[in-house]
């Protein structure tokens, strides 16, 4: 297994294939909380800064839980409720923002498929402390209670297209836990693959998930791709300032995907996106 060396100094990269990020926070469900809190809270956030709404279905709910149990339990669950609840998207003008709500999560995603260049973790962690501020005077100013937080997650979307640093499955060993997609001469050739990884962070403290998946990109030239998901998500840890807690495991995790991303590519690889290790991130 490739091991992660402690990070002091994250990598940067200059043309890194991420094409989305996602921040957020998961919070135990405030009773009294309705659908039309939701709308308000679009007008506290400020509808004009966030014009494209959308309504979708609730998210459910995660936890990282380190028991037997919870090492084995990433099965597929079927939610059958009557509970009308929804999940508010906001987007800016620019369609590179979006606000994400719901009694239970708060989320905030970069949105770069059209092209804009990915503007660095700190202005991402920045833009969701701005939205985490407005949620947590929203609830206090509507007589909710508190936001109580249990989980913090971070998303990275990664577009690999081919004929960048891959051209077919036998060249998918610069993503180092894959290695080569295996072809027998004369029976069977490779084709595709989809798989998923999962590991712990160092004391407990969350875990990272990686899924890996051979597509297509309509809207794209050449159309196939690999989408590389990695998703890091933890307990927050209690304490009086709910704000630093939260902030910090979000910290945790872009340390452990970045860090991760780098030694789990191939030189070759880091070398086509840019790898620039001068300290910043």
């Amino acid at each position: 297994m490739t091991k992660l060396a402690p990070q002091t100094e994250l990598p940067r990269y200059d043309n890194p294939p991420v094409v989305e990020t996602v921040v957020g926070v998961q919070f135990r469900p405030i009773p009294g909380f309705t659908n039309a809190h939701l709308g308000a809270f679009w007008q506290a956030l400020g509808q004009q800064g966030w014009p494209l709404v959308a309504d979708m279905p609730q998210l459910p709910r995660q936890e990282e839980r380190f028991s037997p149990e919870g090492q084995w339990g990433r099965r597929i669950q079927l939610q059958l409720t009557q509970d009308p609840s929804a999940r508010v998207q906001m987007r800016n003008s620019e369609g590179n923002r979006m606000v994400q709500l719901q009694n239970g999560r708060l989320h905030l995603n970069w949105l770069g498929k059209g092209g804009d260049k990915y503007p660095q973790y700190d202005r991402v962690r920045s833009d969701f402390q701005t939205c985490l501020n407005r949620l947590l005077q929203f609830v206090d100013d509507q007589g909710l209670g508190t936001v109580e937080p249990d989980q913090w997650e971070v998303t990275y979307v990664n577009h690999i297209p081919q004929s960048t640093v891959w051209n077919s499955p036998a060249d998918w060993s610069f993503f180092k836990p894959l290695n080569a997609v295996p072809s027998v001469d004369g029976l069977i050739e490779a084709e595709s693959f989809s798989g998923e990884w999962h590991f712990v962070i160092p004391d407990k403290r969350g875990r990272l998930h990686i899924k890996w998946q051979h597509a297509i990109d309509a809207e794209q030239e050449p159309a196939e791709m690999i989408r590389l998901d990695l998703t890091a998500r933890g307990p927050v840890k209690q304490s009086a300032d709910l704000e630093s807690s939260i902030l910090n495991g979000i910290d945790l995790g872009h340390e452990t995907i970045v860090g991760s991303f780098k030694v789990l590519m191939s030189d070759p690889a880091n070398k086509e996106w840019k790898l620039n290790d001068d300290g910043s991130s």
